[in-house]
C-alpha cells in the first residue's frame, strides 16, 4: 500500500501524506522491479494449469496439492542468472518436498506441533549455508506446516507427496524453459540507468528536454536506491553489495553533470565514453578499461572528469578475481545472532502451536504458518514484514471475500487462481505487503475449490494470521532490550578483523583458519543484525552503515588471499601490517565512542582494503 493508493482510498485534505512519519511511508513503498514475463508464465501455469487440470478431468483434490508444490517453489523464484535461478527453485523443490512429506505424515494435533518445532531450528540454520539454503529452508518450514493442516479422507500420505512433488516438478520444469529468454538482472539494469540518464542529460543540453532528462535521473537514482535497500527486496547478494558502493559512490559525478547541464557546458568526449563504458560494464559484469583524468578544464570539467575515474576504479576493485572457494566450516556461518535468530523462530511457534492446542482452534495451523513466513531467515526487517503482513492479510481476505461472492464456483474461480498467479512473481519482488495481498486471496480460493482444506472461512484466516503477527510483534517486544547499538557490533567486527588481518599479513598460520571462521560468523551476524533494521523506525540511522559491512567482508577476502600467496613476511610487510591493524583498532575504539560517522568509516576501512590488497 502506497502513498498514492492512500490517497485514492481518503481525500488529501483529510489524509495528508506528511501525518506518516518518513519510515513508515519508505516501509510501505514497493520497491520499482520490472515484469518478468518468464516469471510470470512459469507461475500463471505451474499454479493454475493444475487448477484448470482438475476441473476439466475432476480430480480436484490432486490439483490443488500439485498447484500448493507449484505454488511452494515460485515464493524462491527470483529474477537472476539462469544458472543461479534453477539452483534456487531446485534446492527449494527438494527441501520443500522434505517438509510437506514431514507435515503430512504427523499424526495428530501434537505431533504436527512436535514435528515443526523439530524443523523451525533447522530451517533458521541452514540460512547459515547462504542464500540458496535460507529460501529453500523457509520453503521446507513454510510448507511443512501448511501439511500438518491438511485433511484427505481420500488420499494417503504418499500420493499427497507425490503429488504435491509433482507440482513442484512442473514449476521447476517451466524456470528451466526460460533460458532463450534469460535477461539482465534488474538491479544492474537500474544501476547501470542512472549513468546513461546522465550522458542523455548532457545531449539535452541547450534544448526544452533538459529539464525533463533531470527529473528522469533523479527517477533513476531513487529507483536505483530502493531496489538495492528497500526492506522488500527478498535477498540481498555480493553483487547487489557491489552495485550499492558504487551507486553510493555515483554523488561526485551525478552533481557535477547537473552543474554542467546548468552552464551548458559539454564534458570532454574521453569522459562521456568512459562514463557510456562503465554503464555496460554494469549491465555485463565486466570491469571497464582502467581511466585516468585528464586534469584540465573548469573545475566543473575537473570535478566530473576525475568522479568518472573514481567510479571506474572502484568498480574494478569491486569486481576482483574469483574469491577462494571457502570450506565447509567457513560457509556455515553461525554466529550468536543466527543461534537467537533460531531460538526466536521456536520460542514464537511454540507459543503460535500452543495457542491452536489448547484454543481448540479446527485450522489453528494459520497462525504458525504466519509465523513460519514473517520470521523468514535473510529477509529484512521482521518488524516492516509483520505490519506488511497484517495489511496484505486484510486487503487478500477482502479481495477474496468479494470474489467469492461474485465469481460462480468451478471455472470461474480457477480462472482467477491462474489470474492471482500471474501476479506473484512482480509482488514477490516488489513488496511483502503486497505479495501478501495477492497470496492471502489466492490461497483462500484455492481452499474453497476442494475438502481438501476444510472449514476455508476468510474471516477465521484473517483472524488466525492477525493473531500470528501479534505474537511475534510480543516476542520481539520481550528480546528488544538484548539488542547491542549498530556501532557498537560495527566495532566487535572490525577488532576481529583486524586481528585477523594481522596473522594474515604477518603470515603466522598457527590460529589463522580458527580466526577466520570467527571472524566470518562475527561478519554474519552483523550482515544478519543490520538487514533486521533497515526497514525499522531507526531505519535511517542503520542503512549509512551498510557499506562498512561490505568493505569489512572485503578486507578479509583480501587478507585471506594474500595469507595464501607464497613466501615470508619480512620487516617491511610486519611494520605494515602493524600500522594498518593499529588504525583499525582506533577506529573501533572511535566507534565505541561514538566519534567517528558511517561515512568517514567507510573511507577508513576503503584505505584498509587498499592496504591489504598492496601489502
Amino acid at each position: 500500500m502506497t502513498t498514492d493508493s492512500l490517497r485514492a482510498l481518503f481525500p488529501t485534505r483529510l489524509f495528508p501524506a506528511r501525518l506518516f512519519p518518513a519510515w513508515l511511508l519508505r516501509m510501505l513503498r514497493p520497491a520499482p522491479h520490472p515484469r518478468d514475463w518468464t516469471r510470470v508464465c512459469a507461475v500463471a501455469v505451474g499454479v493454475g494449469g493444475p487448477q484448470l487440470a482438475g476441473m476439466a478431468t475432476g480430480r480436484v483434490e490432486e490439483a490443488v496439492l500439485a498447484s500448493v508444490g507449484a505454488l511452494c517453489v515460485s515464493f524462491s523464484d527470483l529474477t537472476t542468472s539462469y544458472r543461479h535461478r534453477l539452483r534456487r527453485v531446485g534446492l527449494t523443490a527438494v527441501l520443500g518436498a522434505v517438509g510437506f512429506a514431514a507435515g503430512a505424515a504427523a499424526a495428530g494435533p501434537w505431533w504436527a506441533a512436535a514435528v515443526v518445532l523439530a524443523l523451525a531450528p533447522v530451517s533458521v540454520l541452514l540460512s547459515g549455508l547462504g542464500d540458496l539454503w535460507a529460501a529453500a529452508g523457509a520453503q521446507m518450514l513454510t510448507f511443512c506446516v501448511v501439511a500438518t493442516g491438511q485433511r484427505s479422507e481420500v488420499l494417503g500420505v504418499g500420493e499427497q507427496v507425490l503429488w504435491f512433488a509433482g507440482g513442484e516438478l512442473l514449476l521447476v520444469g517451466m524456470v528451466a524453459a526460460t533460458w532463450p529468454f534469460r535477461r539482465t538482472a534488474p538491479a544492474r539494469e537500474a544501476v547501470a540507468d542512472v549513468f546513461d540518464t546522465a550522458l542523455r542529460m548532457f545531449d539535452a543540453i541547450g534544448t526544452d528536454r533538459a529539464i525533463g532528462v533531470r527529473q528522469e535521473l533523479t527517477t533513476a537514482l531513487n529507483k536505483a536506491h530502493d531496489m538495492l535497500i528497500s526492506g522488500a527486496s527478498p535477498v540481498r547478494s555480493r553483487v547487489h553489495d557491489r552495485l550499492y558502493v558504487i551507486l553510493t559512490r555515483a554523488t561526485p559525478v551525478v552533481e557535477a553533470a547537473v552543474a554542467l547541464t546548468h552552464a551548458g557546458t559539454r564534458p570532454p568526449e574521453r569522459a562521456s565514453a568512459a562514463l557510456r563504458a562503465l554503464a555496460r560494464g554494469v549491465r555485463s559484469g565486466a570491469p571497464p578499461a582502467p581511466y585516468r583524468p585528464a586534469g584540465t578544464g573548469s573545475p566543473t570539467v575537473r570535478a566530473f572528469d576525475e568522479g568518472v575515474a573514481e567510479l571506474i576504479s572502484a568498480w574494478r576493485r569491486a569486481k576482483p578475481a574469483p574469491a577462494r572457494k571457502r570450506g565447509p566450516r567457513e560457509r556455515f556461518a553461525l554466529g550468536r545472532s543466527t543461534w537467537l535468530l533460531a531460538l526466536r523462530m521456536v520460542l514464537c511457534l511454540a507459543v503460535a502451536e500452543g495457542v491452536a492446542l489448547l484454543g481448540w482452534l479446527d485450522q489453528g495451523y494459520w497462525i504458525a504458518l504466519t509465523v513460519a513466513l514473517v520470521l523468514k531467515p535473510n529477509s529484512g526487517s521482521v518488524f516492516a514484514r509483520t505490519v506488511s503482513r497484517a495489511i496484505g492479510s486484510v486487503l487478500g481476505v477482502l479481495i477474496a471475500l468479494a470474489l467469492l461472492a461474485v465469481v460462480p464456483a468451478g471455472w470461474g474461480i480457477a480462472l482467477f487462481v491462474t489470474a492471482l498467479a500471474a501476479k506473484l512473481p512482480s509482488a514477490l519482488s516488489r513488496h511483502y505487503g503486497l505479495f501478501t495481498t495477492v497470496v492471502t486471496a489466492l490461497v483462500l480460493l484455492q481452499m474453497s475449490q476442494s475438502e481438501l482444506f476444510p472449514a476455508a472461512l476468510p474471516a477465521a484466516r484473517l483472524a488466525d494470521s492477525l493473531l500470528g503477527c501479534a505474537i511475534v510483534l510480543a516476542v520481539a517486544a520481550v528480546l528488544r532490550p538484548f539488542r547491542v547499538e549498530l556501532a557498537d557490533r560495527i566495532a566487535a567486527a572490525t577488532e576481529a578483523v583486524s586481528e585477523y588481518v594481522s596473522l594474515s599479513l604477518a603470515g603466522i598460520p598457527q590460529g589463522r583458519s580458527a580466526l577466520r571462521r570467527r571472524t566470518y560468523r562475527e561478519l554474519s551476524d552483523l550482515r544478519a543484525t543490520l538487514q533486521q533494521r533497515l526497514m525499522e523506525p531507526d531505519a535511517a540511522r542503520a542503512e549509512p552503515w551498510w557499506p562498512a559491512v561490505i568493505l569489512l567482508e572485503r578486507v578479509v577476502d583480501a587478507a585471506t588471499e594474500r595469507a595464501l600467496l607464497p613466501g615470508g613476511a619480512d620487516d617491511d610487510r610486519l611494520q605494515h601490517a602493524q600500522r594498518l591493524v593499529s588504525g583499525m583498532r582506533s577506529t573501533a575504539r572511535r566507534l565505541r565512542g561514538r566519534g567517528t560517522s558511517p561515512e568517514r568509516l567507510r573511507e577508513q576501512l576503503e584505505h584498509a582494503y587498499t592496504e591489504v590488497c598492496a601489502a
